[in-house]
Formats: C-alpha cells, sequence, structure tokens
C-alpha cells in the first residue's frame, strides 16, 4: 500500500499543469473540472504531501472567482478546458454552483491542517467569503440548496458536501480568529483593532457552524425515506424515491450521508444505510476493472464502516486493474485522490 500511495501521488502532481491547475484527462479532451481537482488533492492535502503544490491549486482557483458568472452569482469558478496550444478555455458554465464551492473549502481545511498555513486563510479571507457566499447562493428557505440557479433539484450529494464545506469553513474561521488573537501588541493586548476582528471571526465561525447544522436537519428531516435518502428533490417538493438498483444517482448518493459527515460511521442509521447498500452491491469490492469500475468514494465510505476485508480486496483489484494498466478511463485524478483519503484512514 505504500508503494501505491507513493505512485499515486505522484501521478496526481502529473496531471497538475504549470498554472496551478489539476486536469481531468477525460478521452478526447483534457478538462479541468474543480469539483475533481478537489477530491484529487484531498488525497494529497491529507498526507501532507507536496503541499506547495496544492497551494499553487488554491492560488489558481482563488485567481479565476467570476464576479458574477453568467447566473449572476459570485465567487464561483468555471470549468475551463485547453486548446491546441494549452491554454485555458472557460467553458462558461460548471456542473453545480454548490457543491463546486463547497469541497474547495473541505480543500482548504485539509490544506491548513496539514501545513498550519493560517496566514494564507488570513491573507485570502475576503475571497474565501466570497466562495462560501457561492456555496449558499442557492439556498432555500427549508435550508437546502439548489445545485445551480438554472437547476432547480436540490441533490442528496451536493447538500451533504455543503453541510461539510459549512462545517469546514467554520472550522477556518475559528483558526482565523487564533492567527489574528496571536498578533498582540507589545504590551500584551490585543488592541481595539485586534479585539474587533477575534469577535467578528467568532461570530461569523458561529454562523456558518450553525448554518452547517440547519442543513444537516433538513437532509434527515426532508431527504431520508425508505430506509435510505431521496437522492434529489425537485421542484414543488417532489421527492424521488431512491431506486438501490440504479447506481448513479440513487445507490451512490446512499454513501454520501456518511462519507461527509452527516452520519458518523458508529451511528445505527449509518450501519443499517451501508447493510442496505451491501444487500444490493455485496460484490462491489470486485469491480475495479475499466469496464465496471465502481469508484473510490465506495472504498473510502467502507473505510469509513471499518468494513477492513473488502477495503483490502479492492485496493489489490485496482492496483491489479488499473494502477499496473496506466490508470485507463473512466478513472482519473479524483478517482486517486480519494484512494489516497482512504489509505490514510485505513492505515491510521
Amino acid at each position: 500500500m505504500e508503494a501505491i500511495i507513493r505512485q499515486e501521488a505522484g501521478w496526481i502532481l502529473a496531471q497538475q499543469l504549470p498554472s496551478g491547475a489539476v486536469v481531468t484527462a477525460y478521452p478526447g479532451r483534457p478538462k479541468i473540472v474543480p469539483y475533481f481537482a478537489h477530491l484529487a488533492l484531498y488525497g494529497l492535502a491529507t498526507w501532507g504531501f507536496s503541499l506547495p503544490r496544492v497551494r499553487a491549486y488554491l492560488d489558481w482557483y482563488l485567481a479565476h472567482l467570476e464576479r458574477p458568472d453568467r447566473y449572476g452569482i459570485t465567487g464561483t469558478v468555471y470549468d475551463y478546458y485547453l486548446d491546441e496550444s494549452g491554454t485555458e478555455i472557460p467553458a462558461l458554465s460548471y456542473d453545480s454552483s454548490d457543491s463546486y464551492s463547497a469541497t474547495f473549502l473541505t480543500l482548504v481545511r485539509c490544506y491548513c491542517e496539514a501545513s498550519g498555513d493560517r496566514e494564507w486563510v488570513a491573507y485570502h479571507l475576503p475571497e474565501l467569503e466570497l466562495v462560501a457566499g457561492a456555496m449558499l447562493a442557492t439556498l432555500q428557505k427549508d435550508n437546502l440548496t439548489l445545485a445551480r440557479p438554472d437547476w432547480k433539484v436540490k441533490y442528496l450529494m451536493d447538500n451533504c458536501e455543503v453541510y461539510q464545506g459549512l462545517k469546514d469553513y467554520a472550522w477556518l474561521l475559528a483558526r482565523v480568529r487564533g492567527y489574528a488573537g496571536e498578533a498582540r501588541m507589545p504590551n500584551g493586548h490585543l488592541g481595539a483593532e485586534g479585539e474587533k476582528k477575534v469577535s467578528k471571526y467568532a461570530q461569523e465561525a458561529g454562523r456558518y457552524a450553525a448554518l452547517a447544522a440547519r442543513v444537516k436537519d433538513a437532509i434527515q428531516a426532508k431527504m431520508l425515506l425508505d430506509g435510505g435518502y431521496c437522492p434529489a428533490i425537485y421542484r414543488a417538493g417532489l421527492r424521488r424515491r431512491p431506486n438501490w438498483k440504479k447506481w448513479y444517482p440513487d445507490a451512490l448518493a446512499q454513501l454520501f450521508p456518511i462519507i461527509t459527515g452527516v452520519l458518523s460511521p458508529r451511528e445505527e442509521a449509518a450501519r443499517r444505510l451501508y447493510a442496505n447498500f451491501l444487500r444490493n452491491y455485496p460484490h462491489w469490492y470486485r469491480q475495479t476493472a475499466p469496464e465496471n469500475f465502481i469508484t473510490t468514494l465506495v472504498v473510502y465510505a467502507a473505510a469509513l464502516m471499518e468494513d477492513r476485508w473488502r477495503v483490502r480486496q479492492y485496493v489489490e483489484g485496482l492496483e491489479e486493474n488499473i494502477i499496473a494498466r496506466g490508470h485507463p478511463w473512466p478513472y482519473h485524478a479524483a478517482e486517486a485522490g480519494i484512494l489516497l483519503l482512504t489509505l490514510r484512514y485505513y492505515l491510521q
């Protein structure tokens, strides 16, 4: 596993451009998809690998914030294509405004935890506030977010990621508060301006933590249904029952409350949910060939649930069918990042 970790970390870095952006090597045409870049870099940051390269991506993302974008939201980042010369061309769209922003804030926390670089967070707080605003730009009265202003669907996966992003942003604000509190005057006092900053950060951290709690409560109240979660809520509150036989988004979405901390792995609800998943996909750990590949998000959920035997079987199959064969599609940098995250947890 140590050899896999080293190899996959290097392979992720090989997908990074000189600009700092991380490419998803779609067949035929590479594309910069920030959401996938965030998942790719979760693994590097969690292991503490190549942190200056992680920071380079964070800088790239903040340098590409829209003010506002085509949907009227400030603080989002478009997908980008690469032309023949390698120039980054904005696609003028993105898959979701809530998840892209939420996962970026989670990545910033991963970086800050690994590096202790509170100075970077404090310096970029104005831009991070814009990202947090973009995450909440589609928040509705029921405390769930729409995927995008023009796509009026509340997805379970997105809202789980928003919950995690809100918690992580509250964590970052608390660390910035501590950083501001260390900047004392020679007499040991913060001074009026320092006290004001510390108080502001404390209030904002509390506000975002409270928002996270409301999103979690809304997921449990509005989306829990029939031994699982409805993968999406449509216009007029239409809830779609989970179809366990439909892999995406229905079955995969069931694992997101566990992956993002909406449910603790030790909760009985998490155990029931994972048991339902196993009843419907008892041999998921065998699906590691390109033609039937199951995303590494599943093995991460299994690691969280301490399903160590299936984790081991999946990783062995992945090494044989994907890694040793040169990372064929549909495996890409985000899959490798979540694999590193899984192995970090597994080897603790």
